[in-house]
């Protein structure tokens, strides 16, 4: 794997249509895009949001950097539409697939309503390790203005480690890697969100 280009990692259970159609869009990036097909993660462990979601798509230095200013602008068109079918297969209010946490006790799975199937990874410059979320209610439009807000936001953060992204990890103790950031549809804006309850910790 080339950490430093746009990397599609997914679970071989994942929908061959969902990832035939994302792959078909991403070639417009070219080479600067790879697919990795890993196995299911089966038992997921007690901190579900921490692990690797089902499809990962894990964006690179290089790849941020080429795009420059204008990742959002270039980026979004080709992603959206990658991420169409995903949508209609794993989100919204009647999905194709409904995602059963498992786990080995049942007061370890804490309920999420942000998606393990999907999320967007990168790294500022400093090495923070991000994973920006989706809620899995989300209609279509909150879906890609998700995205949108997404994209816009890392290239500062990966680049130069600043912007929204990095202004949200400095009000924020990160109690594990990587931080997790969410859109908020109510407020139009990105929040921290906490994978562990501040009851629950020792």
């Amino acid at each position: 794997m080339n950490i430093e280009a746009l990397n599609v990692a997914f679970e071989e259970s994942i929908d061959k249509q969902a990832i035939a159609e994302m792959k078909n869009h991403f070639a417009l990036f070219g080479d600067d895009a790879q697919f990795h097909e890993v196995p299911d993660k089966g038992i997921q462990a007690s901190i579900l949001l921490l692990t690797m979601s089902s499809i990962a798509i894990i964006f690179g230095g290089a790849f941020v950097k080429k795009l420059g200013d204008k990742t959002a602008e270039d980026a979004y068109p080709i992603i959206k539409s990658g991420l169409s079918t995903v949508y209609k297969k794993y989100f919204g209010s009647n999905p194709q697939y409904k995602t059963v946490i498992t786990a080995s006790s049942e007061k370890k799975a804490q309920p999420t309503k942000y998606s393990l199937v999907l999320s967007l990874y990168c790294v500022g410059k400093n090495g923070e390790k991000v994973k920006l979320l989706y809620n899995e209610n989300w209609n279509q439009e909150q879906f890609d203005e998700a995205t949108y807000f997404y994209l816009s936001e890392i290239t500062d953060f990966v680049s130069n480690s600043s912007g929204k992204i990095q202004n949200i990890l400095n009000q924020n103790q990160c109690v594990m890697p990587p931080s997790l950031i969410a859109w908020d549809e109510t407020s139009n804006q990105l929040i921290y969100i906490d994978p562990i309850p501040k009851s629950k910790r020792i």
